[in-house]
């Protein structure tokens, strides 16, 4: 077995003396933080993702299709792909030319070995959803995927659905068999691949200064080349002084840029360009639909409405109460639109053209709060029913610019309406805990959308199998759509499934979808052929080039 060793280098500051590229082979890259894991099982972090994609192998390339609005899939490490008359067996036909870095081939064992680790309960791997319709009753793959030989994997199904390729492609990658065949799924988190893992893609991870950089140089093993020598990331915590790095040269990529700066940069850097990925992120008010004190005291066996935000027409009545162009306008500007509904505009197949945003209409809204019973009957400023204020507080997590410019904005329009709400932070770790373990009434927080539709984890009425469904909204009509979705064998076959959905989410206001926001990436010019699209931020970096002349 190979033991792999990462070049660390002793030096004070950004000093590259001990990497040999010359300077129009290496393009470096201003990152916020380290991945947390370059292992495709139990990465937590996108930029961990993005790195993995650079260094390990996978069966597909994927790319976004912008008039489509779909992904669609080229050959890399499988050759080939076929699926059995009833669509439940998914077989791969493998190359015979990707190696580890050691020199050992990559073979079908090493993907049946990363979804035996998925799948593994003691790994508690983040990419469960893959496996969902390959499991048996204990939870096991073993049966599910099969290596039949070094170069064909097949994939067993419990049925036929949309995400069957998107699911076995696994786009972070593989772990090598040869590798890690004896650790203990246990013990996988503490491996010390998570840190010195073995390529067998485009890029070699050959040096790793912790909380300073990282050296990717070009693979020369692999039947795809990668166009640049050498990538390098910086990990510079501090926003201004990556915009600074970038500014001046010392770096030639950096994201994210905060829209805020964009005029600026286009002005006083015209060196400098800026790319954007698309409403692939949206921020929502999070009503709570649900009473969660009597549901966790039941132990989620009674259900009952949300004294503040149990009734749909309340809901709207919030979300018309609330200028959502002005903050787009104020925050955003160009690089952010108002959302209608959780699926994304760039879906161009299956958004749901026919509906528009609830205008802002503060009118309406008092109208519709007083149908509900709410009035403000002693003169306070603030409408009651029953004895109760209309008064609530308002988290978002604690450092979140953009989600304080809303809740500020959101504070404001309600006051207009007659509705306290009492803005408060949470630190970030604890504000997504207590948001998932539904103790707040209401918040601000984001999603940011899968490449394929799949509205279950956030929409469905399963409770207890959906803890991403914050708001604990729940419908049987859209329970019914989603499993009917999910239940074609083409994606674009549930075009209409998913728009009736976003016809009944726009009627119901479970939340009140903010807006969609752009993710910014800062290139110098030197840098060609970047692929900023749905896919990343910085997808495909292996195909940047830097001309100099």
């Amino acid at each position: 077995m190979m033991i792999k060793t990462i070049a660390v280098c002793f030096i004070s500051g950004f000093l590259l003396s001990c990497v040999p590229a010359q300077q129009e082979e290496r393009i470096t890259v201003a990152v916020r933080a380290e991945p947390d894991a370059v292992n495709p099982v139990t990465h937590a972090s996108a930029f961990s993702r993005i790195v993995c994609t650079g260094i390990l192998p996978r069966l597909l390339e994927s790319e976004w299709d912008s008039l489509q609005g779909r992904v669609v899939y080229k050959p890399f490490l499988a050759k080939s792909y076929s699926f059995s008359d009833d669509r439940r067996v998914l077989t791969y036909h493998l190359r015979s030319d990707f190696f580890w870095e050691d020199g050992e081939r990559v073979t079908a064992h090493d993907i049946r070995f990363t979804f035996q680790m998925i799948a593994h309960p003691d790994v508690a791997s983040t990419k469960k959803e893959h496996i969902q319709y390959l499991t048996d009753a204990l939870g096991s793959v073993d049966r599910s995927v099969i290596a039949l030989n070094d170069s064909t994997i097949e994939f067993h199904f419990t049925r036929a659905y949309p995400l069957q390729i998107f699911d076995t492609n696994l786009q972070p990658g593989f772990l090598p068999f040869h590798i890690l065949k004896d650790v203990k799924p246990s013990e996988l988190r503490r491996h010390t691949i998570n840190t010195m893992p073995l390529s067998g893609s485009y890029y070699d991870i050959t040096i790793w200064k912790k909380q300073d950089y990282i050296v990717l140089e070009r693979n020369t093993r692999s039947p795809y080349q990668a166009a640049s020598r050498q990538i390098v990331f910086r990990i510079i915590p501090e926003y201004t002084t990556r915009l600074t790095a970038l500014k001046t040269g010392d770096v030639d990529v950096m994201y994210p840029i905060m829209p805020q700066d964009v005029a600026d940069l286009r002005k006083t850097n015209p060196e400098l360009r800026i790319e954007a990925m698309r409403s692939r992120y949206y921020d929502y008010v999070g009503w709570q639909n649900i009473d969660q004190h009597i549901y966790h005291a039941s132990s989620g066996k009674t259900i009952q409405p949300h004294p503040l935000f149990g009734s749909k027409y309340v809901r709207r009545a919030l979300t018309m109460a609330i200028h959502r162009q002005e903050i787009v306008d104020g925050f955003m500007g160009e690089f952010g639109r108002v959302a209608i509904t959780p699926i994304s505009p760039v879906f161009r197949w299956a958004a749901n053209d026919t509906l528009s945003p609830l205008p802002y209409e503060p009118e309406e809204s008092k109208r519709l709060l007083a149908q509900e019973g709410w009035i403000d009957r002693d003169g306070d400023g603030i409408v009651e029913k029953n004895g109760r204020a209309f008064s609530f507080e308002l988290y978002y997590d604690a450092g979140n610019d953009r989600r304080q410019f809303a809740a500020l904005i959101v504070q404001r329009d309600l006051k207009k309406i007659g509705i306290r709400c009492d803005v408060r932070t949470a630190e970030t770790n604890v504000f997504y805990d207590d948001e998932l373990n539904k103790k707040y009434d209401a918040f601000i927080s984001g999603i940011g959308v899968p490449l394929m539709i799949d509205p279950t984890s956030e929409w469905s009425s399963d409770l207890k199998k959906n803890p991403y469904n914050d708001i604990s909204y729940q419908n049987p009509n859209v329970d019914a759509l989603i499993e009917a979705g999910k239940r074609v064998n083409n994606p674009e076959e549930a075009a209409p499934m998913w728009r009736a959905l976003q016809a009944i989410l726009h009627e119901d206001q479970p939340a009140t979808f903010l807006y969609w926001r752009d993710e910014l990436v800062g290139y110098n010019q030197k840098i060609k052929n970047s692929r900023t699209s749905l896919l990343g931020e910085i997808d495909k970096f292996w195909l940047w080039e830097k001309v100099t002349n």
